[in-house]
């Protein structure tokens, strides 16, 4: 999955996926995820669609800006079909019942679907970042937020 998702322009365009990973940089990858789980900083899951068939991966990161980060990434014969939306969704439903009051979700500007994928799934527009990606360059990041809603007494 992650030499197939490293292959398509779209995921590397949009995310922080390297472009032309080998099996070798996906099984570092894989193995640094592994540690990043074992320290309880990171969830990552296989999205399948309907018939059962890998469709990309989601998941849930200690953030680095202090709340857990979702994220996602399809194959392209997957988009468009909701998986992305229910993923996020039930990441999100998942950490806000584990006690998250705040979740974040971030977009490069510009990819409106994934911005149509966290409104669906309840986030917010917040703020504008900017960050370096694995290649050394600057990309612009919408940080979308989503508040657990805490029932007053």
């Amino acid at each position: 999955m992650e030499v197939a998702l490293a292959a398509d322009p779209d995921v590397v365009r949009w995310t922080m996926y390297p472009a032309g990973l080998d099996e070798a940089g996906a099984r570092a990858r894989i193995a640094d995820l592994r540690e990043r789980v074992e320290r309880r900083q990171a969830g990552r899951y296989v999205v399948t669609g309907p018939d059962g068939a890998a469709a990309g991966t989601a998941g849930i990161v200690a953030g680095r800006r202090g709340a857990p980060e979702v994220f996602y990434a399809l194959l392209p014969a997957a988009r468009g079909r909701g998986l992305a939306t229910a993923a996020a969704t039930l990441l999100t439903r998942w950490a806000t019942g584990a006690g998250h009051e705040l979740l974040l979700l971030m977009t490069l500007l510009g990819n409106v679907a994934s911005e149509a994928v966290a409104h669906r799934a309840g986030y917010v527009r917040a703020t504008v970042e900017e960050v370096v990606d694995p290649d050394g360059a600057v990309v612009r990041l919408r940080r979308w937020e989503h508040r657990r809603i805490v029932p007053v007494p």
